[in-house]
């Protein structure tokens, strides 16, 4: 066997292959490791904090099927998860995007005043925008799947509902977020829709839906709107958001919001009336304590965005009521469905 002299250009060139090859190593290195920070805004925009809003909804419309039906597919509550995380997603990105203005305005915010990629320049509107209507386009491929797939074709119905509400919320011409009622919409789209699409995912159907327990979710997220725009008052008024914070002012926001709250948990005994008095009790007596406190407190009275620290009280206060109703109200009908 001859050995062929390896000469200096020879070896300059297998050099330089070396090195291209290390450059591309390295690189292909620093951006795995910098995935996370890419990453981060992205997760910051869609606000992990906010995903009860979605996931509860979900989650109580798959336990009224568990509770009417006795059986519960662990498959389907992990579609109706992905479905939620992208949603949300969805919405969220959308939202930011559409209140990029106002969100640059607003210094006091507190669970609400968008995620603050945009005013904080971690996010362009522009890469937001095509964010969004990239996780629509997942979402319309997870509706293709479970309709055909999965055999759940009503779920397009579903979801397109849904991604009207989140369209009739943030953008022209209808924008109701700024127009006023948006709190509506919130109502329609996490006390209605999403308890619905979460029982059919369940059960394929829509048969046996508690029906009437449609009327105090939808209460329960009207008010949840009002009490989340409560903090971003000044710079809603001034972006020109009618929230009904602007609309009737912050003072009988806080009072229509309590009353929302005192129907919806009177009408959550009415729908379960079925239920052991003690387990109805579980669901409804602290969140009225809650209240009460909130009324003796003063907080009622003197919460306005102006005086911030009150006015985040009162809204850590009323959220932690409505958490709490809606988290007994599961707990009750999954230890009902599995009794």
């Amino acid at each position: 066997m001859s050995v062929v002299p390896l000469t200096v250009r020879d070896a300059a060139a297998r050099g330089d292959d070396n090195d291209d090859q290390s450059q591309r190593e390295t690189a292909s290195v620093t951006w795995a490791r910098g995935l996370p920070g890419r990453m981060g805004p992205w997760v910051q925009a869609a606000r992990p904090i906010a995903h009860p809003m979605i996931f509860l909804p979900l989650l109580i419309g798959q336990l009224f099927a568990f509770d009417r039906h006795q059986q519960f597919s662990l498959t389907f509550f992990l579609y109706a998860l992905l479905f939620g995380l992208l949603y949300q997603a969805y919405l969220l990105y959308l939202n930011d995007y559409a209140d990029e203005a106002v969100d640059r305005t607003n210094d006091h915010y507190f669970l609400s005043g968008g995620s603050r990629v945009l005013p904080d320049g971690k996010l362009q509107a522009k890469h937001l925008l095509a964010g969004a209507r990239v996780v629509l386009v997942i979402l319309a491929a997870l509706g293709a799947w479970l309709a055909i797939g999965a055999e759940r074709p009503w779920f397009l119905i579903g979801l397109g509902l849904a991604v009207v509400l989140c369209w009739a919320y943030n953008a022209k011409p209808l924008q109701l977020s700024y127009r006023g009622h948006g709190e509506v919409l919130q109502g329609l789209g996490c006390g209605v829709l999403l308890p619905l699409i979460g029982f059919y995912l369940q059960q394929g159907s829509l048969q046996a839906f508690p029906w009437l327990a449609l009327a105090p979710l939808y209460l329960l997220f009207h008010a949840g709107n009002i009490v989340t725009a409560l903090p971003d008052y000044a710079s809603d008024k001034v972006g020109g958001k009618h929230t009904v914070p602007v609309r009737i002012g912050e003072q009988r926001a806080r009072k229509a919001a309590l009353l929302l709250l005192l129907m919806a948990y009177g009408l959550v005994v009415a729908v379960n009336l079925a239920l052991p008095p003690v387990a109805l009790a579980i669901i409804v007596v602290p969140s009225l304590l809650i209240l009460v406190g909130i009324v003796l407190s003063g907080l009622i009275i003197r919460a306005d965005s102006a005086n911030f620290g009150a006015c985040k009280r009162f809204v850590s206060w009323v959220s932690l009521s409505q958490a709490w109703v809606l988290l007994a109200w599961v707990g009750v009908l999954l230890l009902g469905g599995a009794l």
